[in-house]
């Protein structure tokens, strides 16, 4: 017995940007954005019809979700997508990317860490200032603000 052909067998809907939006769980407005960021490449526009998106923007806007939620710019994310399509020399890229990143943020953790450090002093000593009286700003504060010698806990 023969079958109709294309009765019962659904054609793949060419991927627009409202179905690549909803497959990326992304709002259309992203894509656009992405594409004006030199992120996503945006498909030629036909003679008729709608762009046409390939396979591929689906894994670049997970790439480029994933890239955020690790703290990557979008320039930094740019420069390794500038390498897309190289093979190895993109994962390298990637590699390279993840390595520098953690790097920038042991910095910035250490950087943080002395801040802190230095409220902390900074606090304690305008604490103590202030329940002796040595503080010339808290014969202007309220009473409330001020706090007696005996109350001041210095945290190391």
């Amino acid at each position: 017995m023969k079958t109709m052909r294309g009765a019962s067998e659904a054609s793949p809907r060419p991927r627009t940007i409202g179905k690549l939006a909803k497959e990326a769980k992304v709002n259309v407005e992203t894509i656009r954005f992405y594409e004006r960021r030199g992120l996503l490449r945006q498909p030629k526009a036909p003679a008729t019809g709608w762009r046409v998106y390939e396979d591929s923007a689906v894994w670049v806007i997970h790439y480029i979700k994933l890239a955020r939620q690790l703290g990557f710019t979008l320039a930094e994310i740019r420069k390794v997508m500038g390498s897309l399509g190289g093979g190895k020399s993109f994962c390298a890229s990637v590699q390279r990317a993840y390595q520098d990143k953690i790097g920038l943020i042991g910095e910035k953790i250490h950087q943080l860490q002395a801040a802190r450090r230095e409220l902390k002093k900074a606090r304690a000593a305008c604490l103590k200032r202030s329940a002796t009286g040595d503080c010339p700003m808290a014969q202007r504060c309220s009473p409330q603000f001020t706090v007696p010698i005996e109350q001041v806990r210095i945290r190391r």
